[in-house]
């Protein structure tokens, strides 16, 4: 890791746990700004910044505030919509992720998300779509379908689970004893503590093919931090993710946390995990961004390299172009031809990254190691 990133995670241990360090004098406060933002965790590490930056820092994190403000009104408006028509919601990360944060608000908050009941599915859609909520697309999986209003972001889903991370029975069971909860005065509804751990696991781990940045490590960390003890571990939680594959994951990604970020180590579950496993999970992150911010272009081609080593070429170039074409989505006979769309696409912005083939082979080398790390962390493949 370079300086800055050593000084951003310096920063962070000592924002959320008020650590004891000593930054380098030669610390560029700007290149940690950027890396803070590269990862979507600057309103974390604002409280720490030394007073010749401070300004500049908040100014910087406005927009993010402004945003985490509009997102929890729109929320409590869709909410009280479903409310008003007896549809039973749970918020999936968003605010269901900031609750555990010591400030809500310094979360970096994206789209809201928000589950409904299989039998209610229909319904909902169809109160949105009178409610003034612009339809955008749905899923090639059928898992979700999106929607814009107020510059905001909604994905109504009527499943949550990634194809080869399958919780959906424990989301299923926690829409029957939703739980209502209070951030910044707004009220929301959000799923148990258990299923709610899996959505920020799994959701953590399959974010770790297209890019895992701090954000979404973050979710998970003060999730464990504020409910995941020793105790509720192994009465709970251990066999859940022995079932859906996800243990290896937990417990790599919270001992990491332990190594990186400052976590407790009186979370003691964690510590049979492989240090090693640790360290190329953070190297990742760390080199990636939130969503591959970091990388640019490569992202997209380490991405796509990744997708197409899990689903083959076919498959994924048919998935993404049902999912990336427009066309598509206002007249379905296309469908046939979605996979020639995407394959034009793939070759088009190739083309436009003037990226040079020495670098395609390093996005593709870099894709081969995530993939191998992938298969460990969801269970697909042991180490």
């Amino acid at each position: 890791m370079n300086q800055a990133e050593q000084v951003l995670l310096q920063a962070i241990q000592k924002s959320l746990w008020n650590t004891n360090v000593t930054f380098p004098e030669d610390t560029d406060w700007n290149a940690v700004l950027q890396e803070a933002e590269k990862q979507a965790v600057l309103g974390i590490v604002i409280p720490i910044a030394p007073k010749e930056v401070q300004t500049e820092w908040k100014n910087r994190s406005g927009y993010g505030i402004l945003h985490y403000i509009r997102a929890l009104h729109e929320q409590a408006e869709i909410t009280e919509l479903m409310q008003f028509h007896h549809i039973p919601m749970a918020i999936l990360k968003g605010a269901a992720a900031a609750i555990y944060y010591p400030v809500p608000s310094r979360r970096t908050m994206g789209d809201i998300d928000f589950i409904v009941p299989e039998d209610c599915y229909e319904k909902a859609n169809r109160l949105m779509l009178g409610s003034g909520y612009q339809y955008g697309s749905e899923h090639p999986d059928k898992r979700h379908k999106s929607y814009q209003k107020n510059g905001i972001s909604f994905e109504i889903h009527v499943h949550f689970s990634y194809q080869d991370l399958d919780i959906e029975h424990y989301i299923t069971e926690g829409l029957k004893h939703i739980e209502e909860r209070v951030i910044d005065h707004v009220r929301f509804q959000m799923l148990p503590e258990l299923p709610n751990g899996l959505v920020l696991l799994a959701h953590m781990i399959h974010h770790f093919k297209t890019g895992l940045g701090l954000r979404q490590m973050f979710d998970w960390m003060m999730f464990v931090e504020r409910t995941l003890d020793d105790a509720f571990w192994n009465k709970v939680f251990k066999s859940a993710a022995e079932e859906t594959g996800l243990i290896m994951g937990a417990m790599v990604a919270t001992k990491a946390c332990q190594m990186y970020l400052g976590l407790s180590d009186r979370i003691t579950w964690c510590k049979e995990a492989d240090p090693l496993l640790c360290d190329e999970l953070m190297e990742s992150l760390m080199s990636s961004g939130n969503f591959g911010r970091k990388r640019g272009s490569g992202a997209s081609f380490e991405s796509v390299s990744v997708s197409i080593r899990e689903k083959g070429v076919f498959r994924y170039l048919q998935k993404s172009g049902e999912m990336n074409w427009a066309a598509y989505h206002r007249h379905q006979w296309l469908k046939p031809f979605a996979w020639i769309y995407q394959g034009c696409r793939v070759i088009r912005k190739w083309f436009q990254s003037k990226r040079s083939g020495r670098l395609v082979r390093e996005d593709i080398e870099r894709s081969r190691r995530r993939t191998a790390l992938y298969q460990v962390l969801s269970g697909a493949k042991k180490r």
